[in-house]
């Protein structure tokens, strides 16, 4: 004869019940960080395509006054067409959050290019809000994305 068997019933389904909202929880999480982090590599994929693609000029074409402006117009103008191919919200990012230009660091001359892409105001997956507790899963307000070579 089984005493308190008639208790333990419920058990398995008092469990789930528990257990099921940190499961769905973490799924979910799983899920926007691995397409928050496949966007960030897009977008650094852009960046480093953008500087490569501008460093294939001639040199002897170009006098040195000449030259800087033109490896940046082909990284701008490499950037902007990579963009438009990148989906939906990435596509759509504001030309104030890119750039590409030359600088000097060291003594070397630099081209660097960056993208900012404003998370906070664009998200690409909603993340569920619980007032005072916050936003969950907490994700980065922005996503930056630099590359640098040396000219």
């Amino acid at each position: 004869m089984l005493l308190g068997h008639g208790r333990q019933r419920g058990a398995v389904a008092l469990e789930f019940l528990m257990l099921f909202p940190f499961v769905v929880a973490m799924l979910y999480a799983a899920a926007v960080y691995g397409i928050v982090f496949f966007s960030q590599y897009r977008l650094q994929n852009v960046v480093d395509r953008a500087v490569a693609t501008a460093l294939y000029v001639d040199r002897s074409a170009y006098n040195a006054d000449e030259l800087e402006t033109e490896v940046e117009g082909r990284a701008w103008n490499a950037l902007t067409a990579l963009l438009q191919q990148q989906p939906g919200p990435l596509a759509s990012i504001n030309p104030d959050g890119a750039s590409c230009g030359v600088e000097e660091v060291g003594g070397v001359t630099m081209l660097r290019c960056g993208l900012t892409y404003n998370y906070e105001e664009n998200p690409i997956v909603p993340v569920m809000s619980f007032g005072m507790l916050g936003t969950f899963p907490p994700v980065p307000s922005t996503l930056n994305a630099e590359a640098r070579a040396a000219f």
